[in-house]
């Protein structure tokens, strides 16, 4: 823009200049793109809020998302009771858990457990003798540091009959040679190789008022594990009481004459009886008398008298009640844990996670649909759960008598596992705890309801995800946007702002 040349040549010369300025900064702030943030117009604020306002799409997908993540979370708890049920229920699909025994003891000598599946009865232990090991001793040294002398050492397991006084050697037991020489020809260094050979025989070194004693024992209990000693004697002597021949111990043989040690407790089997048969044993641990019954001999009774113990083997129903708990328990942990996430406050129109959820609603049904029926396949008398004290409660959880369990488990044990354990036809032809283990397992396969709906959830999220990055991408280029418009709007405006000054300005000088 140029003024006439009507105007005085000063004037037009003023304006002229003035306008040329104001052009120039208007082309140089305006025309660049260069953000400016102050002026009229604050464009920080302004696309803040616009920005905010175009978001709540995105923060109501988010919302959403928020809520399916629960969901997830909800299914995983869920997941977790069903495999804590499974536990139980497997724990009650096998006829073992129906079948415990318990072994009572009443008299003497005789202790009793079991190991296995014993049948049911009553048992008449006597005790007549222990089984024990060989025992047998020097006589007694200054002290363990004396020195014995030197040669090899033999020591053979065996039997030995005093009434033939003969002495034969254990059947595949083979002798050990101990060689002693100046690094252990004391008596400790005796006992120390002697326990390093494995021949079957422990040593120790005993001391009283007397002296040393070398102290020789079995390994084991029973006649069969008796040991005879000989020496091969470095001195040429090998059955004599000097050197290390003092050590001989040959029970067919004389004192002083290869028999030099003391016996002082002989080999022999347990003696006992169960129900009248007369029995023996190597050891006092019995484990096969009675099948899936250990017996301990733990007395012997006094010279010529015996311990007498009745030993009582019947179903342990207080171990049964216990396992049948535990699957009530956890059945009852489920239900509540879906109730509670299944939940519909009427009163504040609040509504928990998954309340309405299908798959969940379908888990609790089906479930309690299988407790509820009765069973085709069981004995007469022991087709509902409520034959054997278990009942439902009005919130849908059970409830154990744990008294009438106990007599209908004593009245027919066999009838009470198979409605629990039968595995036999399909559906409710079989037991409660097989059927319940096979819908579990079906809810918690790859391919089962729950899991499905979790796969489900998560599909979900992540196309809420993908959404989500998208719409930030385009708010991010939409704020960039906003920012340019919008500073570029407040350089024109503050341009004619200075335009407007400019001008009031050099009217201002005009007469």
């Amino acid at each position: 823009m140029t003024i006439s040349s009507t105007t005085s040549n000063p004037l037009a010369s003023l304006l002229n200049s003035t306008l040329n300025s104001v052009n120039s900064n208007s082309s140089s702030s305006g025309t660049t793109g260069s953000p400016i943030s102050v002026g009229p117009i604050d464009v920080n604020t302004l696309v803040s809020e616009l920005i905010t306002a175009d978001s709540q799409p995105m923060n109501q997908l988010q919302q959403q998302e928020s809520g399916v993540q629960s969901q997830v979370s909800a299914y995983g708890q869920i997941q977790s009771a069903l495999s804590s049920l499974q536990t139980a229920v497997t724990n009650m699909t096998v006829g073992s858990a129906f079948s415990a025994e318990q072994a009572t003891v009443t008299g003497n000598g005789v202790g009793a457990s079991v190991t296995g599946t014993p049948a049911t009865g009553s048992y008449a232990i006597t005790v007549s003798q222990l089984a024990q090991a060989q025992n047998a001793a020097s006589a007694p040294v200054a002290n363990a540091s004396t020195v014995i002398g030197t040669g090899t050492l033999t020591l053979q397991l065996g039997a030995y009959n005093s009434t033939a006084n003969t002495f034969t050697a254990q059947a595949g037991s083979s002798p050990v040679n101990i060689t002693i020489n100046s690094s252990n020809d004391t008596l400790g260094g005796i006992a120390a190789a002697i326990n390093s050979a494995g021949a079957g025989v422990t040593a120790s070194v005993v001391t009283d008022n007397s002296g040393s004693r070398l102290v020789l024992s079995s390994s084991n209990t029973g006649a069969a594990n008796a040991f005879s000693l000989t020496v091969a004697d470095s001195d040429g002597t090998n059955t004599d009481a000097s050197g290390l021949s003092q050590l001989a111990f040959n029970p067919t043989a004389s004192a002083g004459a290869g028999k030099n040690l003391t016996l002082t407790q002989s080999a022999q089997d347990a003696q006992y009886s169960i129900n009248g048969l007369s029995l023996t044993s190597s050891s006092n641990v019995v484990t096969t008398a009675i099948n899936g019954l250990t017996l301990n001999l733990t007395q012997a009774p006094a010279a010529g008298s015996t311990l007498q113990a009745q030993v009582t083997v019947a179903t342990d129903t207080s171990s049964v009640a216990s396992s049948v708990n535990s699957f009530v328990q956890s059945y009852n942990s489920l239900v509540k844990l879906e109730q509670s996430l299944t939940a519909y406050n009427s009163n504040t129109n609040t509504a928990s996670v998954l309340t309405g959820d299908m798959s969940t609603i379908h888990i609790a049904s089906q479930l309690s649909s299988i407790l509820g029926s009765q069973i085709s396949g069981g004995t007469s008398g022991y087709t509902w759960l409520a034959n054997v004290g278990i009942h439902f409660n009005q919130d849908g959880t059970l409830t154990l008598d744990s008294n009438a369990f106990t007599n209908a488990l004593t009245a027919n044990p066999s009838a009470v596992s198979k409605m629990f354990t039968s595995v036999s036809g399909t559906g409710n032809q079989q037991g409660f705890a097989t059927q319940l283990n096979n819908a579990i397992t079906s809810m918690l396969s790859p391919t089962g309801l729950l899991t499905g709906a979790q796969n489900a959830a998560q599909a979900n999220i992540t196309d809420m995800n993908t959404q989500i990055t998208a719409m930030q991408a385009q708010l991010n280029q939409e704020q960039t946007q906003l920012i340019t418009q919008y500073s570029q709007l407040n350089a024109s405006l503050v341009a004619a702002q200075q335009q407007q000054t400019a001008l009031a300005n050099a009217l201002s000088t005009l007469p």
